[in-house]
């Protein structure tokens, strides 16, 4: 049997959220970020012949872990989870913090505390294939709501996102790049905009972002090397920028 590279295939649940579904072809086996519905991606593995070896959880918000009782009931599997999420959660069987290593099947995980929007929120860092899950910290052209943290937690997370490989491909939990790209175009046109990227950088984001959504394609994954250039979060250069941003972006 020729080996073949691991992948990342998108459940879409809800109206914007994806379920990351990664693939093990070798083995026929599945590992599974943020179920938040139990019943499509339950369906995912059985049409697709996966055995499903593992869950993991970036926080506790119910559009993430809705589904994972339902899902390991009928596909038991270990479900792993942020401990500073334990009293929310309360069904993990293995808790995760800062620095630590999730190693299931081909895959390593880097754990990263990501604070901002939960206190308790993790990503996933996947050195050898160069992949970040990172909930809802970073969207495309965006970043999450500050639901729990507090704008210095939620800059100081972007700014470790910042400091990975410029060629990392970000999986992101919704599908908000079209609307974030309507915040970037009405930044554009303020004379105060902390925006200091390329605008044509921007423009060939959005005619490529459009084309994909016309086709009914994902805008995820993310190229960080991309979003570092015009996703107007990671271009804060300070905590002041960052809050006038999230507070103005929390207005649309």
């Amino acid at each position: 049997m020729t080996n073949t590279r691991p992948r990342v295939e998108l459940i879409p649940i809800f109206e914007d959220n994806y379920v990351f579904c990664l693939i093990d072809d070798n083995n026929q086996e599945a590992f599974v970020i943020d179920p938040g519905e139990a019943a499509k991606t339950s369906q995912y593995l059985k049409d697709n012949g996966l055995k499903l070896k593992g869950v993991l959880l970036t926080h506790h918000h119910n559009d993430h872990v809705g589904g994972v009782r339902p899902l390991v009931s009928e596909h038991p599997a270990p479900i792993y989870a942020p401990l500073k999420n334990k009293t929310q959660i309360g069904h993990a069987d293995t808790w995760v913090t800062e620095g630590e290593t999730v190693r299931l099947g081909p895959f390593e995980f880097k754990v990263l505390e990501l604070p901002g929007h939960t206190l308790g929120h993790v990503a996933y860092w996947e050195p050898k294939m160069k992949w970040l899950f990172s909930g809802d910290v970073l969207f495309g052209l965006g970043c999450g709501r500050l639901f729990e943290g507090s704008y210095e937690q939620g800059y100081e997370s972007l700014q470790r996102i910042k400091k990975l490989p410029a060629d990392t491909l970000v999986y992101c939990t919704h599908e908000y790049t079209e609307a974030n790209l309507n915040f970037c175009n009405m930044l554009s046109n303020l004379d105060n905009s902390p925006i200091t990227g390329d605008n044509e950088d921007l423009e060939l984001y959005a005619n490529q972002l459009l084309s994909r959504r016309e086709m009914e394609l994902p805008s995820v994954p993310l190229k960080l090397s991309v979003e570092l250039r015009v996703n107007p979060f990671l271009l804060a250069k300070s905590v002041s920028q960052f809050t006038y941003l999230r507070d103005l972006r929390n207005k649309q």
